[in-house]
């Protein structure tokens, strides 16, 4: 039996969203890092890569359901009542007390609307807006954010929702914790990447071959940057694990941070090197999505990427009652993240084994279905969208 090109290009989205939703997971619940020391792996690995994965594949989704179902799952109105369902659930998962989650779904719901007028541009065409709104984006950013005022708590949705919800627009554009204005180069992108062949062998091989160079490169850069001293007041003598210090070390207003190549930085090195990342993984994951034995194993993390709104909400509720009511299990180890990763495969693995797709997924195919001028079934909607 063999499988088609259209199923291993499927397969290898959804291993990539299953990925990306244990990397975001890992983020949150991995070992606390230093400041002034070499950091864990899971930040090495994942810490300002998860969440730009997620938006890569956003903009590749995107592109999948323009090009396989146009007037239905694909069209303008369906896309933009999906994102007004994404945004109202990232706002409710926002609302809950004293959550220390940065929740991703109101960017993401804005970047799903911003780049519908894109989907008419060639393929070369927006690799070159990729390519230059990751250069142009953390200029712009910089420049808006000298001139308008952060809400009164910044860089939390949860306080934008609870005082004002005037701000919510000028939190997820700028004083966020994922800047719409920054990460529209990653949805880009990946509205990009779905015109390439998936299931082909030597696109998998390109993408891991020129992400590695990307994400190397971006750090070596940053790198030498440190080593000309150009942070010694905010990180002492240079070192080479300062490359992956987090941009919230850095004074966003100032010119410097433009240089910064470390998770979530406001850079372009930082935002050259996770788009890189985000097509080394996928690369990785269209040659693993070729053959028996990969698929075969990577099955229960393909049905975790393909219902990842469900359980995206269920690792923040789950993550949060935790730490409401002190029932966290970690203690600079990787337990906590090993424990809610391995029930909430196990779940959609289960499910899916009942059910074509997640509950949340269907509550928002279906509501998005409603403005469309038809309703055929969408090849192209899977996972979180």
């Amino acid at each position: 039996m063999t499988t088609s090109a259209s199923t291993r290009r499927l397969l290898a989205v959804d291993l990539a969203r299953g990925v990306a939703l244990l990397g975001m997971m890992l983020s949150h619940l991995g070992p606390s890092r230093l400041p002034m020391e070499w950091p864990p792996v899971a930040d090495l690995l994942v810490d300002g890569r998860a969440a730009p994965l997620f938006a890569v594949l956003a903009g590749l989704s995107v592109g999948l359901m323009s090009r396989f179902d146009p007037r239905g799952m694909g069209s303008a109105p369906s896309i933009v009542v999906r994102a007004l369902l994404l945004l109202l659930i990232g706002l409710g998962l926002a609302a809950l007390p004293n959550l220390l989650i940065l929740v991703i779904l109101p960017c993401y719901a804005l970047l799903l609307v911003l780049v519908l007028p894109l989907r008419s541009l060639s393929t070369r065409w927006l690799f070159a807006v990729a390519a230059a709104w990751a250069v142009v984006g953390p200029v712009l950013l910089l420049f808006l954010r000298r001139r308008i005022d952060p809400p009164i708590l910044e860089h939390n949705y949860q306080a934008s929702l609870l005082h004002d919800l005037g701000d919510v627009p000028l939190e997820v554009l700028l004083w966020g914790g994922y800047p719409a204005v920054i990460w529209f180069a990653y949805v880009v992108l990946g509205l990009a990447l779905s015109r390439l062949d998936l299931a082909d062998l030597r696109t998998g091989a390109s993408l891991v071959g020129v992400g590695a160079v990307l994400t190397a490169g971006s750090l070596a850069v940053g790198v030498l940057v440190i080593f000309r001293d150009t942070f010694i007041d905010v990180l002492g003598p240079p070192e080479v694990h300062q490359v992956f210090t987090p941009g919230r070390r850095f004074d966003e207003l100032d010119t410097s941070v433009l240089l910064t190549a470390g998770p979530h930085a406001a850079g372009p090195l930082a935002v050259v090197g996770a788009a890189g990342s985000a097509m080394l993984v996928l690369g990785l994951c269209v040659l693993v999505c070729r053959g028996v034995a990969g698929t075969t194993l990577t099955a229960p993390f393909r049905a975790a990427g393909s219902m990842t709104l469900t359980l995206y909400v269920l690792h923040v509720v789950l993550t949060w009652l935790g730490d409401e009511h002190e029932l966290t299990i970690t203690d600079g180890t990787y337990l906590e993240w090993l424990a809610q990763g391995l029930a909430l495969v196990v779940l959609a693995t289960l499910w899916r084994a009942v059910l074509p797709r997640g509950p949340l997924e269907q509550v928002v195919r279906t509501v998005s279905l409603l403005p469309a001028r038809r309703t055929p079934r969408s090849r192209g909607d899977r996972g979180v969208q």
